[in-house]
C-alpha cells in the first residue's frame, strides 16, 4: 500500500469528497506517465521554479520529497475518465492515455485558513481547452465551498507564477483570482531558469531570481459572485 502523503488541510466541519476527475498522485501508478510526459515536453517546466528531474528516479525522490512528506501539499494528476475506464485507473500501462496534466495543492495553512493551486502543468496538446478551468476550478470549489456543500470552507485560495510567465495571471483572472501585486526577487531560482531581471556581477546567491506574481479569490470574493462565474465556465464544456 501506499499512503498519498502527510497532507492536513484545514479540517472540515462536515463531510468533504475530493474533486472527482483528479486523482491523487501515487508513483507506482503515475510516475512513469507525469515523467515521460515532462521529458516529451520540456517547455512545461520552463517557469518553474525548481530543476527538472533528469531521471525517473530523480523525478520519485522529487515527488516524495517535495509533496509526499510535505504535509501543506498534495499532487494530483489530471486524467481524461473518457479515455480510462474505472477499472483500468489502477492499471500504470493505460494511464498514460488518459493523463492530461498535473496540479497540486500546496500552502495549505489551518493557521491561515489559506490554500494555493500549484505545480500546474496541462501538456501542450490540452492547452487552451477546458482541461485548466475544470481542474483547477474543482480544487477551487473544493477549497472554497463552505463544509454544508462539501468543501473546506477557507477564507483564502491564492495563485503565485513567474511575473514573466504572462498567461498565467491571466488565466487565474478568468477563473475569479484578484490581483494583489508583485513580490519582488521572491524566489531563489535554479542556474537553468530564466531570471525576472538581471542580478548583480557579486550578487550574494550568484543565480537567478524570481518576481512572483501573487492574486488570490477570497471567501468574500466566492460568495459574492465568485462561485457563480466559475460555475459558469465550468458549465460551457461539462
Amino acid at each position: 500500500m501506499y499512503f498519498v502523503n502527510n497532507y492536513t488541510p484545514p479540517l472540515p466541519k462536515g463531510p468533504v469528497t475530493l474533486p472527482d476527475p483528479t486523482k491523487p498522485y501515487d508513483p507506482h501508478l503515475h510516475a512513469v506517465a507525469v515523467f515521460n510526459a515532462i521529458t516529451a515536453n520540456p517547455e512545461v517546466m520552463r517557469y518553474m521554479p525548481c530543476s527538472t528531474p533528469a531521471t525517473i528516479e530523480e523525478f520519485e525522490v522529487f515527488c516524495e520529497v517535495s509533496y509526499r512528506l510535505d504535509t501543506s501539499r498534495c499532487l494530483y494528476v489530471i486524467l481524461d475518465k473518457t479515455k480510462l475506464a474505472l477499472a483500468d485507473e489502477a492499471d500504470a500501462n493505460k494511464v498514460s492515455s488518459a493523463l492530461l496534466g498535473t496540479l497540486a495543492y500546496i500552502n495549505a495553512s489551518r493557521e491561515l485558513s489559506t490554500i494555493e493551486p500549484g505545480f500546474i502543468i496541462i501538456f501542450p496538446q490540452f492547452q487552451r481547452t477546458h482541461v485548466n478551468t475544470h481542474a483547477v476550478g474543482l480544487l477551487m470549489q473544493y477549497a472554497l465551498n463552505q463544509p454544508s456543500e462539501g468543501g473546506l470552507g477557507l477564507r483564502r485560495c491564492q495563485w503565485q507564477a513567474h511575473a514573466s510567465n504572462l498567461p498565467s495571471p491571466k488565466a487565474a483572472e478568468r477563473l475569479g483570482f484578484k490581483p494583489e501585486g508583485t513580490l519582488r526577487w521572491n524566489r531563489v531560482l535554479p542556474p537553468e531558469r530564466e531570471s525576472s531581471a538581471p542580478f548583480r556581477a557579486d550578487d550574494s546567491l550568484g543565480m537567478p531570481g524570481r518576481h512572483t506574481a501573487m492574486l488570490a479569490i477570497c471567501w468574500d470574493d466566492w460568495e459574492n459572485g465568485g462561485k457563480e462565474h466559475l460555475q459558469r465556465l465550468i458549465d460551457r464544456k461539462s
